[in-house]
């Protein structure tokens, strides 16, 4: 026995019962053939029987046919040379010319009359084909050499008598009304013993030619029979296998399915259907077999469905808590950020005014402790302004609109216009397309990315800033933002999105690492995707998609 994974299921499957299974089928299918080829056989020894018969009645009919001829020429010469009616002079030369084929064999001729002909005229029959003598006729009939010789002598035999009864027929044409004599000696001709021993002669090879006739037919019937017998106990025997076989098979069959192939069909729509009860028992349906099975996959489906269910719903609990949880922090850092900004606007206030009212009349220290507190708290309230918009645009519950990117960088511009004066930064903005988004949210991108590229230009060479999009997959746009400034190094590509992240805190830049963490969340929130490519000192390009509108 052999296990088979199925998804995580453990099947038992048993090879030796297959594989048996799988050798009674190529046996019964062989031996199915060959039952077809016994049958196709014994068909075949039947047709021989009754090919055998056939020969056996052509032979008779056509040793019939030369005697008939031999006594149908008898009988018309007799009745010509007694009544004179030329009819059956005429009939008899018509046997003649039947019987060495110089006139056509009619279609009724074994059951044919000829001293009803002068009466019936119309049943000689067809006179177009082809017509057949009779010897060629017994040559193609498949004769012994020995029995050929029997016919052909009784036919050269009935040629020969044909003379006399020619002579015969002369005589009494010859004779007039009153030569009575001569009419009577034409009589005699065809009555007297030696004309009686001539059709003796022509008798005797025909019925020595029946005999032999007999003895081969028969015996070729006798042998066609018992081969046919034979075939049809093969046949028989073959019938019997393929029965047992068929027996054999579906008994093997029920025993590895452990059922019939109903009730497993019925097992596997129930688990299709998502029925993983388990009915019976496993001795009932065999330890190994494919019900058996189907009931141990069953089952561990029902448990893992159970832990499915278990571990859906914990999950969804602990998805509601953590939502809940991200909820209240976002309240908390939007209350917190807020609340802060008046007490710190007020201590920035009374600093700037100890600042004023006492510099130079402290010593130097006192001096630049005042100058510290002005520059951190500075600092510390763009710190709140960035957490402020990042909370708004994690709360932003208003739904994208078609809006133009164009437009959108035109206000970052604007509102960036100061540092790009100050920083002598070119500024090149290709055709940008309509997408949706919230307005606001989608300026706030443009003007977080614009600012960096100000922020970190290159000391060393002229400023410049590439805005451009293209079409890309499904709808979306591809949108870079390019520049030559000092780049990004590799492996800090994904940590610049970090919250509060900056590649270099002391450097003299301003910033709080909330930027671009500002712009992933605008541009996850309308189903697109954001990346930087970059190297350091080789510039910067950022790319993000959104959805056209």
């Amino acid at each position: 026995m052999t296990l088979r994974m199925e998804r995580g299921i453990r099947v038992p499957m048993r090879n030796t019962d297959g594989s048996a299974l799988s050798r009674r089928v190529w046996q019964t299918a062989l031996v199915f053939v060959a039952f077809v080829v016994s049958f196709a056989v014994y068909v075949y020894g039947e047709k021989q029987i009754d090919r055998a018969n056939e020969q056996r009645q052509t032979s008779f009919r056509l040793a019939d046919q030369l005697r008939q001829s031999s006594d149908d020429l008898t009988r018309m010469v007799r009745t010509y040379v007694t009544i004179g009616d030329p009819l059956f002079k005429k009939s008899y030369q018509d046997v003649l010319d039947i019987r060495d084929g110089r006139r056509i064999r009619p279609e009724n001729y074994d059951s044919f009359y000829w001293h009803l002909t002068p009466s019936r005229p119309e049943s000689v029959g067809p006179q177009g084909g082809r017509a057949i003598p009779l010897l060629e006729l017994m040559r193609k009939a498949g004769f012994t050499d020995e029995e050929f010789l029997r016919l052909s002598q009784a036919k050269s035999l009935s040629d020969a008598l044909t003379a006399r009864e020619f002579e015969a027929m002369r005589l009494m044409e010859e004779a007039g009304p009153e030569d009575g004599q001569a009419r009577l000696a034409a009589i005699r001709m065809l009555f007297d013993d030696e004309y009686r021993r001539a059709k003796t002669g022509i008798m005797k090879p025909i019925s020595e030619f029946n005999e032999l006739v007999e003895v081969r037919t028969l015996a070729a019937v006798h042998r066609a029979e018992d081969i046919a017998f034979v075939l049809r106990l093969v046949f028989v025997a073959f019938a019997a296998a393929v029965g047992a076989l068929l027996w054999l098979t579906y008994a093997e069959a029920r025993s590895i399915l452990g059922g019939t192939v109903q009730e497993v069909h019925e097992r596997i729509t129930r688990i299709g259907q998502g029925d993983f009860s388990v009915t019976g028992t496993p001795a009932s349906k065999g330890a190994d077999s494919v019900l058996a099975g189907l009931d141990s996959m069953a089952e561990r489906l029902g448990a893992m469905q159970a832990e499915r269910i278990r571990a859906t719903a914990e999950l969804k609990d602990k998805n509601e808590a953590l939502e809940r949880s991200n909820a209240d922090l976002e309240q908390f850092a939007y209350v917190a950020s807020h609340d802060l900004q008046t007490p710190l606007r007020n201590v920035v206030s009374y600093t700037q005014l100890i600042e004023r009212r006492y510099r130079g009349r402290l010593d130097s220290d006192a001096d630049e402790f005042i100058g510290f507190i002005v520059d951190n708290t500075k600092k510390m309230t763009l710190l709140i302004h960035d957490l402020l918009d990042y909370s708004r645009a994690s709360r932003q519950t208003e739904p994208p609109e078609p809006c133009s990117a164009g437009a959108a960088v035109e206000q970052a511009l604007d509102n960036l216009r100061q540092d790009m004066e100050t920083g002598h930064v070119e500024v090149r903005v290709g055709a940008l397309p309509d997408v949706e988004a919230v307005p606001s949210h989608l300026v706030s991108l443009f003007q977080n990315l614009l600012g960096n590229s100000i922020k970190y230009r290159a000391p060393d060479r002229a400023a410049w800033i590439s805005v451009s999009a293209e079409p890309a997959e499904n709808g979306y746009w591809r949108f870079a933002v390019a520049d030559n400034g000092i780049g990004i190094e590799p492996q800090y590509h994904e940590k610049v999105f970090e919250i509060f992240q900056r590649l270099n805190p002391s450097a003299e830049t301003e910033g709080t690492g909330i930027g671009l963490t500002l712009c992933r969340r605008i541009v996850h929130r309308f189903g697109g995707a954001i990346w930087v490519e970059s190297e350091r000192e080789g510039g910067t390009t950022i790319f993000f998609t959104l959805r056209g509108a």
